[in-house]
């Protein structure tokens, strides 16, 4: 991390927390100026969700905002804040910001709603499909370097040359500002559904990269006397998690890792959001892969609502720790809907695997006619539905006089598998899964 970044992590300004009026004066015209530009987004109560965690859950459906995420509503605080002391007389405002995700796509939205020019910088090796959205949005597009940290430098230079107001993603108090008002949304919601639930019995868990969302929603639940905020951080991605544990910021444990969250892949959060979560959030919960992409495809198959996989990191801390909340009414967010549709496709193809519905295995049959027949009789016996097979007799690591097979097949859940296993060794067909 070069040392202007680590500046502009680091030195952001931040104001007094402890003027509760003030914050609310704040809170209150930043969600005056995000519902003037969107309407708030649908909060829906989880049937699915109620019955496996043993207690009423409300999903605040972010990923059907206009640009697919909660990233607007910063952008859309900022961008009014930054109007304010603007000079009309030199042109419309110019705002830069550098991202390869939703934070682009915020900016370049809210700057057109709000009559401004957006510059974004994105790393070369930007999908298209991203690359494009930000354009359609009438945003102009550079692309830097080959990983996200040219892209910043770029914008940050772009706007000491040009005279633009650089947006960051989350380490920015008006952007902390604007998605505040997800929680105040959250909040209002909640008090027509359950008039008679006091605001104190309910939580709220978010997504957590840098710390954006989550700040908001903390400083909006403590001022208004709601329940706990909780965070949800990918296991390797773990900044937040860290730094609260530790009472200082820090950047992740494990560098260098990947994860299809990609959208909450940050390596150290911001002085702001550090300063706000250390008061406000209750608690960090962790999540693998494995939990958000289960998230995924419940989403899918439950509530028929497609998010990435940031999105549905709150999901996966939910059910991956059912306990904290007993006894508690739980609101989680569905903070983005931007997924690539062939990302989509293996996210799903993962989530069968991840809860059971789909298992491949290798199995060990005599080179003689009629055994590829018995063995998928035995597969049949037990309902699981064949998918591929491939049949190899050259590389197999097997006697000779011996073939081994490799299936792809649809199963009910873990205990079907189970049987369908028994099955397969106890006719000598010596099941191995493959992983």
């Amino acid at each position: 991390m070069t040392p202007e970044l680590a500046r502009v992590l680091g030195e952001a300004a931040m104001p007094d927390l402890s003027d509760t009026q003030a914050l609310k004066d704040r809170i209150a015209e930043a969600t005056a100026i995000v519902h003037k530009y969107m309407h708030p987004s649908p909060m829906r109560y989880s049937t699915w969700l109620s019955e496996e965690l043993g207690m009423p859950v409300w999903l605040k459906l972010e990923c059907l905002n206009p640009n697919g995420s909660f990233k607007v509503r910063g952008a859309l605080s900022a961008i009014h804040q930054r109007l304010q002391t603007h000079d009309a007389s030199k042109g419309p405002l110019k705002v830069c910001a550098a991202s390869a995700g939703n934070h682009a796509q915020g900016v370049a939205l809210a700057a057109k709603l709000m009559g401004c020019e957006a510059h974004i910088f994105l790393p070369k090796r930007t999908p298209l499909v991203k690359r494009s959205a930000t354009e359609r949005l009438g945003a102009s597009v550079y692309l830097v370097g080959d990983v996200l940290e040219d892209a910043f430098e770029a914008a940050l230079e772009f706007a000491k040359t040009q005279g633009a107001e650089f947006l960051h993603a989350f380490n920015d108090f008006d952007v902390v500002v604007g998605q505040a008002t997800c929680a105040v949304e959250v909040l209002e919601q909640f008090a027509q559904e359950c008039p008679n639930v006091p605001l104190s019995d309910v939580d709220f868990i978010c997504c957590v990269g840098g710390g954006g969302l989550a700040a908001g929603a903390g400083l909006v639940f403590k001022l208004f006397g709601a329940g706990k905020v909780y965070g949800a951080e990918q296991e390797f991605f773990d900044s937040a998690a860290r730094s609260l544990h530790e009472h200082k910021r820090l950047p992740v444990t494990h560098f260098g890792k990947n994860t299809i969250a990609d959208g909450i892949a940050v390596g150290l959060i911001g002085n702001v959001n550090f300063s706000i979560l250390s008061q406000t959030l209750e608690r960090m919960l962790l999540v693998s892969d494995d939990d958000i992409v289960a998230a995924l495809l419940g989403l899918v198959e439950r509530e028929h609502v497609v998010a990435e996989a940031a999105g549905a990191a709150a999901l996966a801390a939910a059910r991956k720790n059912p306990g904290l909340f007993t006894g508690r009414h739980l609101v989680l967010s569905v903070s983005g809907g931007n997924i690539d549709p062939q990302m989509l496709s293996r996210v799903i193809t993962r989530g069968l695997g991840v809860t059971g519905r789909m298992i491949r295995l290798t199995a060990r049959i005599s080179d003689r006619p009629g055994q590829l027949k018995t063995l998928l009789e035995k597969i049949a016996s037990v309902d699981a539905n064949v998918l591929e097979v491939y049949h190899d007799r050259t590389y197999a690591q097997v006697n000779v006089g011996d073939v081994e097979v490799e299936l792809a097949l649809e199963t009910r859940g873990f205990e079907h598998q189970y049987e369908l296993l028994e099955v397969l060794e106890e006719a000598g067909f010596g099941p191995r899964i493959r992983h």
